[in-house]
């Protein structure tokens, strides 16, 4: 029987049985009768009226068994098609096609994912953001009908997520889309979270390097600096760590929270912590440990945990001592027993590390010695007016022994940050509990080696110049409480930029001394 070229392809010949037949025959008479199939495809998918389109589309579904490799370019001439801004018939069609072909040929499986992951981030005509269910239903049905495909999707999700240079709206639609996805697939939840947390730290790192994020060093803020961002990378972050923030809030419950801890974790420990303190990101776990206060010991644990695994690289111990610390002093929630019992695991940590080195060495690294001691004084900066507010204070300042631990030969005020520093002697000769100046003074006078990882690092959790997200922080966010003339005292000691000029900081430390006080310095 010989084949009928065809010189014009039209919908009379896309039956059931005419595509079959244009298929069986694409490899003979040149292939003209698959071509002009493909033609009419094409042209019918791009005009406005898709009712030729929807018909092919119908007719197709019947004859998938007979679809193989070599049937790809009829499968792209309906991924070129963006279904999604399409009539819900439309996508319906289109669906019951895609989901009948890859029941019947697992080789386009892969391709069905990734066209229905790759158009997550469209917007509508309107620039509306709007949840594609064509697409999450086909990915839903590829999770329950085909689990082996599950890390080729979730490889896609990560791939697939918007480059930086991209439109706000195309972010935004996506976070939208593959959240709603971690809904309805709940084995992809973990992945999808951690995923959105590793690109918003890259997002995060470029706004660290950007002018925006230039002068915002506030280890000792006592209030709000009310700035904002007019960094266009800035403004994109601020909107989707937001949106994450608002999603996590509505979507967390009883029945959910233990999850959301654990995967929370994970990514601050996959993604945070290796990126060393970007500024904004690690609101996420400040914002949900403090909505969920019951769980702060959780996080607490958790910082004090990676600080004291010796496993650890010195930096990120040191990362761990500091995020612990600065949610001590940041978070509303952490109570005076809280932050109590932080200092003195802290002090008991440093006095053991001090009697297991009693002699200096320029060959050990004390780095987490230095970073313990240094987070202690500035816990103890942030937190004096309520240990010195309780009856039994001079107990407590007993426990913690901090004459012992400043006097040391390993010398921790030495390789400490200058504002805590600062700060610290002022508060301890205020007190009349500690005497600094005089280390400082040896200290200023002497050219001792000191540690490559402490001095200049800044704290996490310092006020969130993100006007969006701040808005979510600031109600759990606790400034330092200091008379106005502290304020202006220390404000004063942070204006000047000559640190090695140590006279007048001394100086007038001394004054508040009492004789008792002063001797204990010599």
């Amino acid at each position: 029987m010989s084949t009928v070229v065809l010189k014009k392809l039209t919908l009379a010949n896309c039956t059931p049985e005419g595509i079959a037949n244009i298929i069986k025959d694409k490899k003979k008479v040149k292939d003209l009768n698959y071509r002009a199939f493909l033609y009419l495809l094409k042209t019918s998918g791009s005009s406005e009226d898709k009712t030729t389109f929807l018909a092919i589309l119908r007719n197709l579904t019947f004859v998938v068994a007979l679809f193989d490799k070599d049937c790809e370019e009829v499968f792209n001439e309906i991924a070129n098609i963006e279904w999604e801004k399409q009539s819900e018939n439309f996508r319906m069609i289109v669906k019951q096609f895609l989901v009948s072909l890859i029941s019947s040929q697992p080789f386009y499986t892969n391709k069905v994912i990734d066209r229905a992951i790759k158009n997550l981030s469209l917007v509508d005509e309107t620039d509306e953001i709007v949840v594609h269910e064509t697409n999450l239903e086909l990915l839903q049905f590829v999770s329950e009908n085909m689990p082996t495909y599950m890390k080729f999707t979730q490889q896609k999700v990560l791939s697939n997520f918007p480059h930086k240079s991209r439109p706000l709206l195309d972010h935004q639609a996506y976070v939208t889309n593959i959240l709603k996805l971690g809904n309805l697939i709940p084995s992809y939840f973990n992945e999808i979270i951690m995923t959105i947390i590793e690109k918003l730290v890259k997002m995060d790192v470029d706004v660290s390097r950007s002018p925006f994020a230039a002068d915002k060093d506030e280890l000792f803020s006592f209030e709000d600096q009310g700035r904002a961002s007019d960094d266009e990378m800035a403004d994109k972050l601020d909107m989707v760590l937001s949106q994450f923030l608002k999603y996590m809030k509505e979507n967390t419950s009883d029945n959910n929270v233990e999850q959301w801890c654990k995967v929370l974790l994970l990514g601050f420990d996959a993604h945070i912590l290796k990126a060393h303190m970007p500024p904004n990101v690690p609101f996420i776990l400040f914002y949900f440990f403090n909505i969920h206060s019951k769980l702060k010991t959780v996080l607490l644990d958790y910082f004090w945990s990676v600080f004291a695994d010796k496993n650890q690289p010195a930096i990120i111990r040191q990362s761990g001592i500091m995020y612990l610390a600065s949610f001590t002093n940041r978070s509303k929630s952490v109570g005076k027993a809280d932050f109590k019992k932080i200092m003195l695991t802290t002090a008991n940590w440093c006095h053991s590390y001090i009697s297991n080195n009693d002699e200096i060495s320029v060959k050990c690294n004390h780095t987490a010695f230095y970073a313990a001691c240094q987070s202690l004084f500035y816990i103890f900066c942030y937190r004096h007016k309520e240990i010195f507010s309780s009856s039994e204070y001079k107990m407590f300042l007993d426990k913690i022994d901090l004459h012992l631990i400043v006097h040391c030969k390993l010398n921790p005020l030495k390789h400490c940050n200058q504002h805590i520093l600062r700060m610290f002697n002022k508060l301890t000769s205020m007190y009349e509990i500690v005497a600094c100046s005089a280390v400082i003074e040896r200290n200023s006078r002497m050219l001792l080696p000191s540690t490559q990882l402490l001095g200049n690092e800044e704290y996490p959790f310092k006020h969130c110049l993100l006007t969006l997200t701040s808005s979510f922080i600031q109600p759990y966010f606790k400034d330092m409480e200091c008379s106005n003339e502290f304020q202006s005292e220390f404000r004063q000691y942070k204006v000047s930029e000559n640190f090695e000029d140590w006279d007048n900081i001394i100086g007038e430390a001394s004054i508040a001394m009492s004789p008792d006080f002063q001797a204990m310095s010599l």
